[in-house]
């Protein structure tokens, strides 16, 4: 199960429409990229592929156990320039703890507080209007009500607190896919009320899809290793259905994993705080983890350096040390993270700098089958203290404009370099804009792959 994706070569043609190969205006790495040019046409570009995919995606706990059982830790052992000795940051938690303290971040629905969505929903399908004009205004949820309170407490908790909320309890099968899409908007909106495009489309339905590419590594009703999504917010997600089996969402804590790392291993640290981790969307290369205000950020994920966007003379093949430490990221988030069985009317929401998210594989049956929905947001006052400028210029540049696209299905969206309309809605603008199956021109959803 997982977001419908593109051919392989359907990236690469995009990528190249769009030139994502020029360079970050006011971004620099710091290393000699003609130098670095120079080393990588040391490699034919058939030596290169075949390096690159051979490479295997998924982590390699035997290597990883070895590797800690031969390592001696030197003498001289630094943390790189303005890394802290320790993160202690509210979000650093074990999820092995927080497993037994679901008051900490689950939040169930009473009656009133679907009374009030029901009424915020009939509100806003009274105005007539396109899905992208959800926001607190026309999805009104008085402030003196228990649920207001809740949204703004889940809010703060994901921006400064834990890092993550659940929110259980929604009525999904009463609702049409259109309200359910809506009322996960209209609730969005006050966890953040700017939402992250993703391609040419607010949502992305994550399930199996019979004529998914098998070939595509990872895009399969396998496990998904931990990572953070291609955005520099939060990650919500809508449970419409639950797999017959397996499907966990796997949480963990950037800074406890960053703790363990800075407490055993400060060569894996050195080493993901390096600015020369380079791929097709960072061709000048950019760290995985960063800091500021001392505090540790992550962004974090294995598929852009495993062949996902088709190696080729920009994409060097990852060295040994490289691929050690993305293993050395994954086993040590999974060994402190939060298995959590989501179901069906659940919304999840977490921290994608502070939190890593994965999932166990899955298997569906004809009644049972798993089916989230993912929605990006922003919280600006989180965004202009949090973010490092270089990495804020990174995210701003593959975020940047505006989606229009609500698909209601996952085979509405099977090709995500299309644009996608609105489901139809009554009123003049829906009916104008809102027709469902239209098509654009192909583009890219290059922050919409992870």
């Amino acid at each position: 199960m997982t977001a419908v994706q593109a051919p392989v070569s359907a990236l690469t043609d995009s990528f190249k429409d769009l030139s994502v190969n020029a360079p970050l205006a006011g971004y620099s790495i710091g290393v000699d990229s003609q130098k670095r040019a120079h080393q990588k046409k040391l490699l034919s570009e058939a030596e290169k592929k075949a390096k690159i995919y051979e490479t295997s995606y998924e982590p390699s706990l035997d290597w990883w156990t070895a590797d800690q059982k031969a390592y001696v830790k030197p003498e001289n052992d630094p943390l790189p320039e303005g890394f802290p000795e320790q993160d202690h940051a509210a979000s650093d938690w074990d999820g092995r703890v927080l497993i037994n303290q679901p008051e900490k971040f689950l939040y169930k629905f009473t009656p009133e507080d679907i009374a009030l969505i029901n009424k915020a929903h009939d509100h806003f399908i009274s105005l007539h209007l396109h899905n992208n004009h959800i926001s607190r205004s026309t999805f009104p949820i008085p402030e003196d009500s228990t649920l207001y309170k809740a949204l703004r407490n889940a809010e703060h908790e994901i921006n400064h607190g834990l890092g993550l909320r659940v929110l259980r309890g929604l009525p999904v099968d009463e609702w049409t896919r259109e309200k359910q899409l809506a009322v996960f908007a209209g609730v969005s909106s006050y966890i953040s009320e700017k939402r992250i495009k993703q391609g040419l489309q607010n949502v992305v339905h994550l399930r199996w899809v019979l004529f998914l590419l098998s070939s595509v590594k990872g895009q399969t009703s396998g496990n998904q290793v931990y990572h953070n999504d291609g955005s520099a917010g939060i990650i919500g997600l809508i449970t419409l259905g639950v797999a017959e089996t397996g499907g966990l969402s796997q949480l963990a804590s950037v800074a406890h994993t960053y703790n363990e790392l800075a407490r055993t291993r400060r060569d894996i640290v050195r080493e993901l705080a390096k600015d020369d981790w380079v791929n097709k969307q960072y061709p000048d290369g950019k760290p995985l983890f960063f800091t500021h205000n001392n505090r540790v950020i992550s962004s974090y994920s294995r598929r852009p350096f495993f062949g996902f966007y088709e190696a080729d003379a920009d994409v060097p093949p990852l060295p040994t040390e490289k691929h050690l430490a993305l293993d050395a990221v994954h086993f040590t988030a999974e060994k402190f993270g939060l298995d959590l069985d989501l179901e069906k009317g659940d919304l999840e929401y977490f921290n994608n700098l502070t939190v890593f998210h994965a999932r166990t594989s899955s298997s569906d049956s004809p009644t049972n089958a798993r089916h989230l929905v993912r929605i990006w947001l922003q919280n600006p006052s989180f965004y202009a203290s949090s973010i490092p400028p270089q990495l804020a210029a990174l995210y701003d540049r593959i975020n940047e404009g505006e989606a229009h696209g609500w698909p209601l299905e996952a085979w509405d969206s099977a090709d995500p370099y299309h644009e996608f309309k609105d489901a139809e809605r009554k009123g003049k603008e829906g009916e104008e804009e809102g027709k469902e199956g239209g098509v654009g021109k192909p583009v890219i959803a290059g922050n919409a792959v992870y």
